[in-house]
């Protein structure tokens, strides 16, 4: 691992992303292996969730199974994180791991006897809302926001917000994003520009001429929990808040913000996720063996 990010934190910023991509796929790949395999060896194709259902499948065999699709689902979202270095505006995702119980009495006993205790481990996310990295491009239509701040757009699923301060105008001189959303004004009604030099101030006005021919709608939360990507670099708002009118948020013309994704820090977690999937596959292994020689005991004294 240390020489993995020795060789990336010496070259040059084009080669490091393109050796962590490779990483990624091929770190993606290996995992994705070692899950069908193990599943493939423990349940013949067959569902584990409805075998521990109808069977009473052992207790270890099923939290282990669920700890290897929690570090799976893990990996992907470092995957995407890692995928979008470069995306203007991506925020990435943090990951962590819940742990649900579930005891089943399956003896009919009163009390505690006979009780099945079963631990369903799950991989969540939660968005990372933090500021990127601010690059300089000198062009005027790109903007970056400092803090609590989004730009709305008008989609075919409605009103939709955004870091993504990548802006143009199309042949008609509307102002739209770069996956061609219209970019709307503080009117509620999409930009539109007359030709010339087009200057954005600070505050989100937009200047030709010297003159403010229009004003961003800059919009903020006070929830950033309840906002939910939609794409690379969209969000709605999955509980409904209505967002308010963002008076104070800087805007800085000729700049754009980065995604806010540490790539070592990924890189380091996707080869931890990689351990702790062998580690468990290991455990889970141990498991179906002695369970196989507590069958094949039991059996031997039986005939």
């Amino acid at each position: 691992m240390f020489l993995i990010i020795q060789m990336i934190t010496r070259t040059p910023p084009s080669a490091a992303i393109a050796f962590l991509k490779v990483m990624v796929k091929l770190a993606r790949q290996l995992l994705l292996e070692k899950r069908h395999a193990f599943y493939m060896a423990v349940t013949g194709g067959n569902d584990l969730f409805e075998i521990w259902k109808e069977y009473k499948l052992n207790s270890g065999i099923y939290t282990g199974y669920s700890g290897l699709k929690a570090h799976s689902d893990a990996l992907e979202i470092a995957a995407n994180n890692l995928a979008n270095l470069n995306t203007v505006g991506f925020k990435g995702d943090r990951i962590f791991n819940t742990m649900l119980r579930d005891t089943i009495n399956d003896s009919g006993r009163p009390a505690e006897i006979g009780l099945t205790v079963n631990q369903l481990v799950r991989t969540d996310r939660t968005i990372d809302f933090s500021d990127g990295q601010f690059h300089s491009t000198g062009r005027n239509l790109d903007v970056a926001m400092l803090g609590n701040g989004f730009l709305v757009v008008d989609t075919l699923r409605g009103e939709r917000y955004t870091r993504n301060g990548h802006l143009h105008l199309d042949e008609n001189s509307m102002l739209r994003t770069a996956d061609g959303n219209p970019v709307l004004g503080t009117a509620g009604r999409p930009i539109t520009l007359n030709q010339g030099e087009v200057y954005i101030s600070e505050d989100g006005g937009i200047y030709q001429d010297g003159a403010e021919v229009a004003r961003l709608m800059v919009v903020s939360f006070q929830d950033l929990s309840q906002l939910e990507k939609e794409g690379g670099t969209l969000f709605y708002s999955k509980g409904g808040e209505e967002p308010t009118l963002r008076n104070g948020t800087v805007l800085r013309s000729g700049y754009l913000e980065q995604g806010n994704v540490n790539a070592l820090r990924s890189m380091v977690e996707m080869i931890s996720m990689l351990r702790h999937f062998e580690s468990i596959q290991r455990s889970v292994n141990h498991e179906i063996n002695d369970l196989n020689a507590k069958v094949i005991e039991r059996l031997g004294r039986t005939s």
